[in-house]
């Protein structure tokens, strides 16, 4: 039977140490070059920042949503102004205090 062993004064665990070594150095730069990387891509990043809404928000009380107070749209709801994302919220809400 052919039995596999290290040469003679060869040493087996100075080599798989040396060898886990240079594993766990190739991964740490891996590691670090990705990370520099992403930091060059998000300074190189010319996309748009999401614009700032100006003025007020307002709740839609039906979806929780926020919106700009401009841009919301209105309706009276059992006699007071309520403000909504959309007009299926503010059917929905029309709808509600006409059942109710």
């Amino acid at each position: 039977m052919l039995a596999l062993s290290a040469p003679a004064g060869v040493q087996t665990m100075p080599v798989l140490i040396l060898l886990l070594r240079v594993i766990g150095i190739l991964l740490l730069v891996r590691v670090v070059g990705r990370f520099v990387a992403g930091l060059l891509r998000g300074l190189r990043d010319d996309s748009p920042a999401r614009p700032r809404v100006e003025g007020d928000l307002v709740r839609d009380r039906i979806c929780n949503t926020f919106v700009p107070r401009d841009r919301a749209l209105k309706a009276l709801v059992a006699g007071h102004e309520e403000h909504f994302c959309s007009a299926s919220c503010r059917d929905r809400a029309l709808a509600g205090t006409r059942t109710a």
